[in-house]
């Protein structure tokens, strides 16, 4: 079989060579390196925070692992199990409890969700705004039910849809849950789901509407992948300014809280802490600020 028709597991798989890592691997591959990963020490223990994109186009499993072998506790921002994803779901129903996303869309808004799908405007029909959105297939790929949903979780189902059509179907977060698991590593969560629900909960409307009528979403796509592949926190801040979510709820009254929760793992070492990427400047300001030496880690697996 020849490499371009390799399986995108077997050929993550393929032994690691100088080769390999310079050479035209990264083109047959969704594998990368992971740069997005500090070492924490205080008194003489070492631990590790790594920043993680929820949704990504490519995966750091095996970067994932060489840190997890050297790992005694796993930290998670919140839960990954069903029953937390269900209790998601629940809490983002608008029934009763005031304005739906598809309410608050304009048709400006509208047409160019529609063009970001590459689907046609159809005329006006009993729900308008659904049709307008996702065309008149309710078989359609495109047919993501956002009426009745509260606007961050309408948001979410359009912006998850869209990264997934462009082929962002790793989970950073759920890897190293898996990698924690079959290594037999205890993993504990930093937020209950409530809490994270109720910083989602948070997110302002205008934010919304302006990231999915005004950002070009290509272009904020292409920058977020290519500064978080480089590892520059700075420039992934800028570009992420202008994301529904980096606000106060989500950030700045988030930030203490994650902080104070994983600072008694980190005194005692042997921790790695996996947290969204854009809650780490903060977070590593507040660690130095507990006298932590936090500077970027050399990776483990560098070859891949």
């Amino acid at each position: 079989m020849s490499s371009d028709r390799l399986p995108w597991d077997a050929v993550d798989r393929a032994p690691a060579t100088p080769r390999v890592k310079n050479g035209l691997l990264p083109l047959f591959t969704r594998a990368r390196a992971l740069r997005t990963v500090w070492e924490v020490r205080k008194a003489g223990r070492k631990s590790h925070l790594a920043g993680t994109a929820h949704f990504f186009p490519y995966h750091f499993r095996r970067t994932l692992r060489g840190y997890l072998k050297r790992a005694g506790t796993v930290l998670l921002e919140g839960p990954l199990d069903g029953r937390a994803m269900r209790r998601v779901v629940e809490s983002g129903s608008a029934a009763g409890v005031g304005r739906s996303l598809a309410e608050a869309l304009d048709t400006a808004t509208v047409l160019k969700i529609n063009a970001e799908f590459g689907a046609p405007a159809p005329a006006f029909s009993v729900h308008p705004l659904y049709h307008e959105i996702f065309g008149r297939d309710p078989g359609s790929q495109l047919c993501v039910r956002i009426q009745g949903l509260k606007p961050w979780m309408g948001f979410f189902r359009i912006w998850t849809h869209y990264l997934h059509e462009h082929g962002w179907t790793f989970r950073m977060d759920v890897d190293a849950l898996r990698a924690a698991a079959g290594l037999r590593l205890p993993v504990h969560v930093l937020e209950t789901i409530d809490e994270q629900i109720a910083a989602l909960e948070g997110v302002p409307l205008a934010r919304i509407l302006e990231f999915l009528g005004a950002v070009d979403w290509t272009e904020y796509r292409r920058d977020y992948v290519r500064h978080f592949l480089a590892g520059s926190l700075d420039a992934l801040a800028a570009t992420a300014r202008l994301f529904p979510s980096y606000c106060e709820s989500v950030l700045d009254r988030r930030d203490p809280v994650l902080h104070e929760r994983m600072r008694p793992h980190l005194e005692r070492g042997n921790t790695i802490a996996f947290i969204g990427i854009l809650h780490c400047p903060r977070i590593i300001e507040l660690l130095r600020a507990d006298g932590f030496d936090v500077v970027p880690s050399s990776n483990p697996s560098a070859e891949f």
